[in-house]
């Protein structure tokens, strides 16, 4: 099983990070895509579907391979010393209260914007529901390729509790900082700290660990679009990133590359 779901995350379909135009429109697809289906009634609909905060953001999509249609995507809003936005959306938009000394030391992030289209192409192996549980895997790896890749203290979530349970079972140890908002239903604002996401990724070396290194050296192989994406970002600069360590690894270790290696590299080893 967890061979197919491999094959099915790398083969079947593909992380792309977005950095053209069309990117953004398959982006602005997909939200429209979830407001008319979940959230007919969203007062903000221009907002959701495109904002400010995506020129501030890395934003994955998940592409069917086959039919080339992108089918979800994520966003990881960040804030570091260049950005002009110096709060995260759950701050300065739903107006999350007493967050400041969690938000202090930068570069941090907020997850946010995970969406899978409505209507996928059927497989073969996997009911609707398991392919949607594992579509959302893939982009969930996706923050953890980001997370790998820069250097954030501290990751910021709004979910429902049922999520935060669900990470919890995976070792994904968010803590609550507020009390429950109404954001399309009830939900919480968490956050995780480097450490403790570090001892997730750890814990996680099955095909969360396999399907995010996987995606790491196929950077290594091609990293020309990600520089591109850096070089021409204005709150970025390629000594934020992490990749050409991340390479050299690769190069000396090959498919043995421990990604616990890594993140010890970075000093944000598991504390003991």
């Amino acid at each position: 099983m967890l061979n197919k779901v491999f094959h099915l995350l790398t083969e079947e379909y593909s992380l792309v990070l977005a950095t053209t135009q069309e990117d953004y429109q398959a982006i602005k697809m997909i939200r429209n895509d979830v407001i008319v289906n979940h959230y007919p009634d969203i007062e903000e609909t221009k907002e959701y579907i495109f904002s400010q905060d995506d020129e501030q953001s890395f934003t994955y999509l998940l592409q069917h391979n086959e039919t080339k249609k992108y089918v979800g995507s994520v966003r990881i809003f960040f804030v570091n010393k260049r950005t002009p936005v110096k709060k995260i959306p759950m701050e300065k938009d739903l107006h999350i209260k007493n967050i400041e000394h969690f938000t202090k030391n930068l570069p941090i992030c907020e997850i946010s914007r995970l969406a899978l289209a409505k209507e996928q192409v059927p497989h073969k192996d996997f009911s609707e529901l398991k392919l949607r549980t594992y579509l959302s895997l893939a982009l969930m790896s996706a923050t953890r390729i980001n997370f790998l890749l820069y250097h954030y203290f501290r990751i910021f979530a709004i979910m429902e509790h049922s999520l935060h349970h669900i990470l919890k079972r995976q070792s994904v140890a968010f803590e609550s900082i507020g009390d429950a908002i109404d954001f399309h239903g009830v939900r919480f604002p968490f956050v995780i700290k480097k450490e403790a996401l570090a001892i997730a990724i750890e814990k996680t070396e099955g095909t969360m660990g396999e399907v995010t290194k996987y995606y790491l050296k196929e950077l290594c192989k091609n990293p020309e679009p990600l520089w591109q994406f850096v070089d021409n970002h204005p709150y970025l600069e390629r000594s934020d990133i992490q990749l050409d360590k991340i390479c050299q690894y690769f190069k000396e270790f090959g498919d043995d590359l421990d990604i616990n290696y890594i993140l010890e590299d970075r000093n944000i080893s598991p504390v003991t």
